[in-house]
């Protein structure tokens, strides 16, 4: 949820699914997210044609379904899985009351959410290897300033990786992680990486 994934509710009333798309060169990444849901989803991961202006894309999409119950005996909710997290990520006050679509936030809590799979699929969606200063770079552009600083203060007091937040353009922030941090980052994350995205941490 932290990168491209993203919570759709048609409805304040209604429940939540959870949809993710990947670009035609992530097929493979694609089917291992898909492999995670599977027991949320209906079909699996589908490939779709997406026209463009000069060019015929091919996507991946992945959609849940939006009426599963909480399973798990320790969490005792009747309640939507994906719900809890709508909630988490979309708060009411993250509401856009001109288009009415809720706009996505880092979640206040964060700090209790952060682990090494968080980071690394944090990377490997949103994540970039900047081979000329050996550093990583998480486009966290959708994001506001004070929520890119909230995660930058999470990883690095959970992880221990001191995280910069770099002005990238108008009023978009990005997180970056620099050399000195760059071997520390690859064991920490490395054993959850998806084989063919260790190449956003130049590996």
């Amino acid at each position: 949820m932290l990168g491209d994934g993203s919570l759709y509710r048609s409805a304040l009333t209604s429940n939540s699914r959870f949809e993710m798309s990947f670009g035609s060169n992530y097929k493979q990444f694609a089917e291992s997210i898909g492999k995670l849901y599977s027991n949320y989803m209906n079909t699996p991961v589908k490939s779709l044609e997406v026209k463009g202006k000069n060019k015929v894309y091919l996507n991946f999409r992945l959609k849940t379904k939006t009426l599963l119950l909480w399973l798990c005996p320790r969490v005792r909710s009747n309640t939507p899985v994906f719900n809890r997290y709508h909630d988490i990520f979309y708060c009411l006050r993250a509401l856009n009351i001109e288009t009415g679509k809720y706009v996505k936030i880092i979640p206040h809590n964060i700090l209790n959410f952060l682990n090494p799979i968080v980071l690394a699929y944090l990377i490997m969606t949103d994540g970039n290897f900047d081979k000329n200063r050996n550093r990583v770079r998480i486009y966290t552009n959708s994001y506001s300033k004070e929520d890119v600083e909230r995660l930058a203060t999470a990883i690095n007091i959970k992880l221990g990786i001191y995280v910069g937040v770099l002005h990238d353009r108008k009023d978009q922030w990005i997180l970056t992680i620099g050399a000195k941090q760059l071997e520390n980052l690859r064991d920490i994350v490395s054993p959850y990486f998806e084989s063919s995205m260790l190449y956003r941490i130049g590996l």
